[in-house]
């Protein structure tokens, strides 16, 4: 899993597909937030808003066709990351969802605030839009791009 602010996102190119097509994409949308899924040439995104859920419930998930990048444009949220290795799976992998669904201790949590990002690769278990003590509201961009068949 990577995290970082939304600043240095460029520097990650070499290493997600099509990252510099989903940029592009999403730039429309950061200053309008309009609910939905956008299709773009290279993969596709979606604007959520919400308020986080208690960290203690729930799954962790994990994709196996799609990178996840969440961005936090307004708000802020907290994440959990597991190894997928150190996860029991509970929902069998879902092909039309690409998610798997899992336990997992919630031991490796995070704050995300506004302006970061964070990328969640196949081997990533995560459990996003949660919070530990209070809930926080959020409006976020998650772009979906294709993990590379080599």
């Amino acid at each position: 899993m990577i995290v970082d602010k939304l600043k240095n996102i460029e520097l990650y190119k070499s290493m997600i597909p099509n990252l510099e097509n989903g940029l592009e994409a999403i730039k429309d949308q950061m200053d309008k937030m309009e609910t939905g899924r956008y299709e773009f040439d290279g993969g596709f995104f979606m604007v959520q808003k919400g308020e986080t859920k208690p960290m203690a419930e729930g799954l962790f998930e994990a994709h196996r066709k799609f990178i996840d990048i969440q961005i936090v444009v307004h708000g802020d949220e907290e994440i959990a990351w597991a190894e997928l290795e150190d996860t029991t799976e509970k929902t069998a992998y879902d092909e039309m969802k690409d998610a798997a669904y899992y336990e997992a201790s919630e031991r490796h949590s995070l704050y995300v605030s506004e302006g970061m990002f964070y990328v969640a690769f196949p081997h990533d278990a995560h459990k996003a839009i949660r919070h530990t003590s209070n809930s926080h509201k959020f409006e976020k961009i998650v772009l979906k791009m294709p993990v590379s068949q080599k």
